[in-house]
């Protein structure tokens, strides 16, 4: 450790030490407490048939490019045949490393993609599932797709794109990909045949082209599977960092972390008019959906939980209206503590323990390739 860090931290320890240790005397505990119900789930045998998904992703950066893995997995649990492996998908491919700036959030999407395929393919095929876990919150998908700004024509040819990919979903027959990966080329050199691009304007439209791709494959999942399956679909966070119920100094679930340890929800909230948002230099605004845009009337539950006593705060997110249904969350949450183990479902920790792409991994895949480029720090790795 560099001498500075260790001044500092001395420095700092009492600033830092007395933020955690006066958190409770700058939220309003009352305002909590009033809005947290104890109860404790049932501890009953399973009798419920869920599945799990999750997804990785991971990177080598080199020089030229990234290289760079995906995955996603579902896990199902039946009280009958216990735990099995389904709708297992994954890719290696490159991304130039002119994206080093927003890498992560491409690598998000195109995971994103894979896991709702995923979660589709295995609902199709096991209609008896009764609850689909996510990792994670399907209202923060849409908050974060992109509207960008180019020619009609472009946007009426991609869209119709996506149109083939929702029958081919539809049909019950579809591949487990991100098609506006391996269909790039092919649907790019179409454009280009029609659409003649300005040599100085060419990488930047193309960079849009394929951001706009991926979202109309996501938003196009995720109105198939909310149209046909959002009575089972439960999304679970772990890391919630939203302060839309307490409007405290610190998230939510810290709030209900420092002032209720025993288990049970707070009140349930109702989320509407979910959009994206655009970031402008003065503001936030939001934009329409290029498609689907009725995704943004559909009414969401949120609430915090405990399960266990001074276990984990996890945010639950059903996509539709239970508000008001107090029996209906109980019996959610008894469902979802059968299967739990220290105050969290055990075959999301499966699925997610199964998927994770390790940076050991990553050394794997790059020696199978039989890559050895630079990487640019390489005299700072010897």
């Amino acid at each position: 450790m560099l001498d500075i860090l260790l001044e500092k931290t001395i420095l700092n320890q009492k600033d830092i030490t007395n933020f955690f240790n006066t958190i409770g005397e700058n939220i309003d505990i009352d305002k909590i407490q009033k809005e947290f119900h104890e109860y404790n789930p049932k501890t009953e045998t399973p009798t419920k048939t869920f599945a799990a998904i999750d997804g990785s992703y991971n990177n080598k950066k080199l020089m030229a490019a990234f290289v760079y893995a995906i995955a996603s997995q579902t896990i199902i649990y039946n009280p009958k045949t216990k735990i099995t492996k389904e709708s297992s998908a994954g890719d290696i491919n490159l991304i130039s490393s002119t994206k080093t700036r927003n890498i992560r959030e491409i690598l998000s999407q195109q995971m994103n993609i894979l896991e709702l395929k995923s979660t589709i393919d295995t609902l199709q095929r096991y209609p008896d599932i009764d609850y689909m876990l996510l990792d994670g919150m399907i209202s923060g998908t849409i908050y974060q797709t992109s509207n960008p700004k180019f020619s009609p024509y472009i946007k009426k040819c991609l869209q119709q794109w996506a149109k083939q990919i929702e029958i081919e979903i539809y049909s019950g027959n579809f591949p487990i990909e991100v098609k506006s990966i391996t269909q790039q080329d092919e649907i790019i050199e179409k454009i280009k045949q029609i659409y003649k691009f300005k040599l100085k304007e060419e990488i930047e439209d193309l960079n849009s082209i394929i951001s706009y791709m991926q979202t109309l494959e996501q938003l196009t999942c995720l109105n198939y599977l909310l149209k046909k399956f959002s009575h089972k679909i439960v999304g679970i966070s772990k890391t919630s960092s939203t302060q839309q119920q307490f409007n405290q100094q610190i998230p939510d679930a810290a709030a209900v972390e420092y002032t209720c340890e025993n288990p049970g929800y707070t009140t349930p909230m109702k989320l509407t008019d979910i959009r994206p948002l655009r970031t402008t230099s003065d503001d936030s605004i939001h934009v329409q959906l290029p498609i689907h845009k009725d995704l943004t009337n559909i009414v969401y539950t949120t609430f915090f939980t405990r399960l266990d006593k001074r276990g984990n705060v996890l945010k639950i997110e059903l996509p539709y209206d239970i508000s008001e249904d107090e029996d209906k969350i109980k019996s959610i949450l008894d469902d979802i503590n059968s299967i739990s183990l220290n105050g969290y479902p055990y075959i999301l920790k499966r699925a997610h323990d199964d998927v994770v792409i390790k940076q050991e991994d990553m050394y794997k895949i790059m020696k199978r390739l039989g890559i050895y480029e630079k990487t640019g720090r390489d005299m700072l790795e010897k």
